[in-house]
């Protein structure tokens, strides 16, 4: 019923329980979930993540906060992922000027370089921007395909305009938050054929776990959140995220 369109289960926070996680997928009805690897160990882990009664996808990408990590040849490792059939989508990557302001040039020439590999391939590709409104903006309008705006933080007017390019807006566990009024009017703003739902876990942990660690079992709340708002029913909102997510990541 349920999916996860972005979560971290290849993180170290799941080494203890990866399995009682899957299994509580299972449990609550989440059928599907992106695995988002930051670097080639995560991605070459993740590959190795299977569970009966959930489909698994997998992207990797270059994390903005990460750049300085990177030189010529580990980008280029990076790169030579996006080629496998195992990648479904290229992320996550994008642009975070909140923790990251002293290397701007960095992060947007490896944004830059990911998303021209990225639609050479047709792939599409998990954007994170944060305090990079307008350049992730003006990069994504330079370089036009599909992709998906993660944990969408943005006004509901840009948002627009990201739909206009053909983006999906996903929300995370931040719209059951009781201060979280910008989100939901984002949500009643932009159509629901490009709306998608993620856990980002383990963060962002929804209401009513706030506080603990995030898993994707949790994703179900931020589904009855966006339902409420747009006042459907959760089935007629899951067969529409699952058309959205297939749609999106080639299923």
């Amino acid at each position: 019923m349920w999916l996860d369109s972005h979560c971290h289960i290849n993180d170290e926070a799941y080494n203890d329980d990866r399995n009682e996680v899957l299994q509580r997928m299972v449990n609550n009805g989440v059928s599907k979930a992106m695995i988002v690897s930051l670097n080639e160990e995560e991605y070459i882990f993740s590959k190795t993540i299977k569970y009966d009664g959930i489909s698994l996808k997998n992207s990797v990408g270059i994390y903005p906060g990460d750049v300085d990590k990177y030189d010529e040849e580990t980008l280029n490792r990076i790169i030579s992922l996006f080629k496998e059939d195992e990648c479904s989508a290229v992320g996550e990557i994008g642009l975070d000027y909140h923790w990251g302001k002293e290397n701007r040039d960095r992060q947007l020439y490896y944004f830059e370089r990911q998303l021209i590999e990225a639609r050479k391939l047709d792939k599409p590709v998990i954007i994170h921007s944060r305090d990079a409104a307008k350049d992730t903006f003006d990069l994504l309008k330079k370089y036009p395909g599909k992709g998906v705006m993660h944990c969408y933080a943005g006004s509901k007017e840009l948002a627009r305009e990201y739909v206009k390019f053909g983006y999906y807006i996903s929300f995370s566990g931040v719209i059951t938050f009781k201060n979280a009024k910008e989100p939901l009017e984002v949500i009643r703003s932009i159509p629901l054929d490009k709306i998608l739902i993620e856990t980002d876990c383990p963060y962002l942990t929804p209401v009513p776990y706030r506080g603990k660690r995030n898993e994707p079992s949790y994703v179900i709340y931020t589904g009855k959140k966006v339902a409420e708002v747009l006042d459907i029913s959760e089935e007629m909102l899951s067969k529409e995220l699952n058309r959205n997510y297939d749609e999106l990541f080639g299923v």
